[in-house]
């Protein structure tokens, strides 16, 4: 009998024998993350934490830097980035009078998600032409084709960026 935890982008998944999964499944005791769950990871962290946070943060810093470029390659000028400190998030503003909210469907038609600013603002209508990307769980490649994507709904539906990658030169 064995059981194997997998930890990738989160919790976990537990692989076992029918009897262990039971024994394991009546630990599990919330709606959200399962008491055991909890008690695998707090294990795993009480010896690993420091190294997975460095870890994690060259990751996270390396995905950042490919979406930031992305961003300035496919929009230019058109598009104002905010690189955080911290977190897992992009902040972004395309010019003043789009409201981003009307690109949440037409992304969605071609399998993009983001978060139109106005849903995480204190005031929703003064943030109306900004929105958030997030570049934690996609991989590099992910991160470059959406952007791209991002770019041709945005041209499609309020034409911007203006030209193919916006890069004015000269």
């Amino acid at each position: 009998m064995r059981v194997v935890i997998f930890f990738e982008g989160g919790v976990g998944t537990e692989v076992a024998d029918g009897a262990v999964l039971r024994r394991m499944v009546a630990c599990k005791s919330d709606g959200g993350t399962g008491a055991l769950d909890q008690m695998v990871i707090a294990e795993y962290f009480a010896t690993h934490f420091d190294a997975h946070i460095a870890h994690l943060s060259v990751v996270l810093e390396e995905k950042l830097d490919v979406m930031v470029e992305a961003v300035a390659q496919k929009f230019g000028t058109s598009m104002q980035v905010f690189r955080p400190k911290g977190g897992i998030f992009l902040w972004m503003k395309l010019p003043d009078g789009v409201d981003v909210r009307t690109l949440v469907q037409p992304a969605a038609k071609v399998g993009l998600v983001f978060n139109a600013g106005p849903d995480w603002a204190c005031d929703g209508a003064a943030a109306a032409s900004y929105l958030r990307l997030c570049f934690a769980m996609p991989s590099k490649e992910v991160i470059r084709a959406g952007v791209a994507a991002f770019a041709k709904v945005c041209f499609e539906q309020i034409g911007i960026p203006v030209h193919g990658d916006n890069v004015r030169r000269g």
